[in-house]
């Protein structure tokens, strides 16, 4: 097999094995993965408003209201007005910090367990070679 098609082939490979893990991983927090994402975003990036949560996420604001008010009727998040009475700004609860931080715990620990026998090395190359690709995606005209 030729090198780009086996690069290809392992991602594809591993992509839903993974997915669904971080799922089972996340579901004692009563969480998907699309949900964690943005949480995490809030986490570590601090109140957004729901167009910015829409751009960084790249999806449908109609989508990220859906979300949000999932994570609302879950008390991770709380909406704020903003400066312009149509803007709400989300941020994390206290209970949403707590789980942020816990999920955040138990998922670093999985992605560690994976990476066994990977040097630092070999982490950053493909974390390179990853984030080349998609920037390629966003450009590719097809």
């Amino acid at each position: 097999m030729k090198p780009h098609k086996q690069l290809f082939y392992e991602y594809a490979t591993l992509h839903r094995p993974y997915m669904n893990q971080l799922n089972a991983q996340l579901a004692p927090f009563h969480l998907s993965l699309p949900l964690w994402l943005m949480m995490r975003i809030l986490y570590h990036e601090g109140e957004h408003t729901i167009s910015r949560l829409s751009e960084k996420r790249n999806v449908e604001k109609p989508t990220t209201t859906k979300m949000v008010q999932r994570l609302e009727e879950l008390q991770l998040v709380e909406a704020r007005s903003g400066s312009d009475r149509r803007t709400r700004n989300i941020h994390l609860t206290e209970h949403g910090l707590e789980v942020s931080q816990q999920a955040e715990a138990k998922i670093s620990h999985y992605q560690e367990s994976l990476l066994e026998g990977v040097s630092e090395e070999e982490r950053l190359l493909v974390a390179r070679v990853l984030q080349d690709i998609s920037k390629n995606i966003v450009k590719y005209k097809g």
